[in-house]
């Protein structure tokens, strides 16, 4: 089974997490970085994951797909 979250990423870098994200899942074509408390996108696309870092580009949030 494809893998569909990530919770081992929280705590690094946003670029190392998004590195992780496209060896394990190399078919999701959109990799998002988002600062917490900013607007996420809508809807769900099964392509998509949306990173959520601090203001020091840390992963603060298991990133997921959707």
């Amino acid at each position: 089974m494809a893998k569909s979250s990530w919770p081992e990423v929280v705590g690094w870098p946003q670029l190392n997490a998004a590195d992780q994200i496209n060896i394990d899942r190399p078919d999701v074509t959109d990799v998002g970085f988002y600062m917490q408390g900013s607007p996420l996108p809508s809807g769900y696309n099964p392509r998509r994951v949306v990173i959520i870092s601090d203001g020091n580009g840390v992963v603060v949030k298991t990133p997921v797909i959707g």
